[in-house]
């Protein structure tokens, strides 16, 4: 039953408001029982029942999360070594699907659901819905994509269970999305961001407007890192009142829905941790020392605390994120589910460029805020093979309107402001860099921007600082 709770100027939505509103002693408790039975669950995997034996830890005396910091970690890597079938706790007879990783690092993995985990799918998106002012009434047109990957099914599931209409569209088919959100008066939209700035661009191309024509009031944005430069980009173009959501999570710990935002925490760029289904840490990617600290940057490592037939035990996502300054203080009431930032990058694709640290969504948050930039741009790398001298970068990006030097000389003194250094800056005409309709592939290598882009690719490398513009 959906009870709501009422502040001065609006209505926050509750799907449970019992374990939503639990006080952090309550929800503490029901993690240390998910923690038992998590680790029960990984003694029937030989590879945690190995990993554990080896690093000497007895499974009985991890009873809270401060014990945690015994236990070896999870990785990508060692997923891959246990395929075809990964982490897999049940009988197959009682795996209901199988769902995979999108193999955007390496090989895909599978991971295994039973019944009660699809059905934990269903709840916690139904959490994240309600929390994002989704009810019922909504109609919404679904982007993320099917097949294996667990997006699509997984907002599906939340959709349902709210009472959402619902048009499963996937990815793509950009023509007829921009003409569907003005006829059917749809209200919700998921998708990549980087998809909904698509849209935006060829719904005005073809002569619609997203603030007039289109009833969207509510977007569920995941799947890539949201930089608030794009949020603030969307939410201009969307009819007034429109608010940009953030949801996180990954096929590995059980789809899209690990954590989401209130309104309140979509204002602060924020989410939520629903914690009584995860128990999350922040560590240092290099020492794996926990990070207490508020805003402190770290890799964010999560232990499942419900999932039967793949739990996860101190997974790292590769995810780089921080606590809140008030974690577990928020005005919504969900206190005892501590919120963390906005996923800033991962520890993967981080770049090391002339001995400073560069990360995507810093080039995008200044791309973003630049006024007369298009909508594509790249970074891109050219690493010494042989790892003897740093990685260069080159910053490729479309400029509205024509070669505008000074919209190019404004980027490149921004980025110098944000990251410390100076990186080329190379101007493309709108149209000529790729468009993503999922998933985004911010950084290409030189081999690879010269398949997207050959006529621009030779120009890639200018010397840092100067301007670049592509072969007329």
């Amino acid at each position: 039953m959906i009870t709501y709770w009422q502040r001065g100027h609006g209505v926050t939505t509750y799907w449970s408001a019992a374990i939503e509103t639990a006080s952090v002693g309550e929800v503490e408790r029901l993690q240390r029982d998910g923690l038992r039975r998590t680790l029960r669950a990984c003694l029937r995997v030989p590879h945690y029942r190995d990993r554990l034996a080896r690093a000497g830890v007895d499974p009985a005396a991890v009873r809270c999360a401060d014990d945690l910091a015994s236990v070896p970690f999870m990785d990508k890597d060692q997923l891959r070594a246990m395929q075809p079938w990964g982490v897999c706790a049940t009988p197959l007879a009682d795996v209901a699907r199988f769902n995979a990783t999108t193999g955007t690092t390496g090989l895909p993995c599978n991971i295994a659901f039973t019944r009660l985990d699809l059905d934990d799918i269903g709840e916690l998106g139904a959490r994240n819905l309600t929390a994002m002012g989704v009810n019922g009434d909504d109609i919404a047109w679904q982007c993320y994509g099917y097949g294996l990957w667990i997006g699509g099914s997984a907002l599906d599931r939340a959709y349902e269970r709210v009472g959402v209409t619902a048009f499963p569209a996937g990815p793509g088919r950009t023509s007829l999305a921009i003409e569907r959100l003005r006829d059917l008066g749809v209200t919700v939209i998921s998708c990549t961001p980087t998809f909904a700035l698509l849209l935006v661009e060829r719904a005005r191309e073809a002569g619609i407007d997203p603030a007039t024509d289109w009833n969207l009031r509510v977007g569920i944005f995941g799947g890539e890192t949201m930089s608030p430069a794009a949020v603030d980009l969307l939410t201009e173009a969307m009819p007034a009142g429109f608010q940009a959501h953030n949801t996180y999570g990954t096929t590995e710990l059980g789809g899209p829905f690990v954590a989401g935002t209130c309104e309140f925490s979509a204002a602060q760029g924020t989410v939520h941790v629903w914690a009584d289904h995860h128990l999350v840490e922040i560590v240092d990617p290099e020492s794996g020392a926990r990070v207490t600290q508020p805003g402190v940057t770290g890799e964010l490592v999560v232990t499942s605390l419900r999932r039967e037939a793949s739990p996860m035990l101190r997974w790292r996502t590769r995810d780089l994120t921080s606590w809140a300054a008030d974690a577990y203080d928020c005005p919504c009431g969900r206190r005892a589910h501590p919120k963390i930032s906005w996923v800033s990058g991962r520890t993967d694709d981080v770049l090391k460029v002339r001995g400073t640290l560069v990360m995507p969504s810093q080039v995008d948050d200044v791309v973003r805020a630049t006024v007369g930039t298009g909508a594509g741009w790249q970074l891109v790398v050219d690493k010494d093979p042989e790892g003897l001298r740093a990685t260069e970068a080159t910053v490729v990006v479309e400029v509205a309107g024509g070669l505008d030097e000074s919209v190019v000389a404004d980027i490149g003194r921004r980025l110098a402001d944000r990251l410390g250094i100076r990186l080329p800056v190379l101007a493309s005409r709108e149209r000529e860099l790729p468009r993503y309709e999922g998933k985004a592939r911010r950084v290409l290598s030189v081999t690879e921007f010269a398949e997207v882009a050959p006529s621009l690719a030779a120009l890639v490398g200018a010397r840092p600082g100067t301007v670049a513009e592509p072969a007329r």
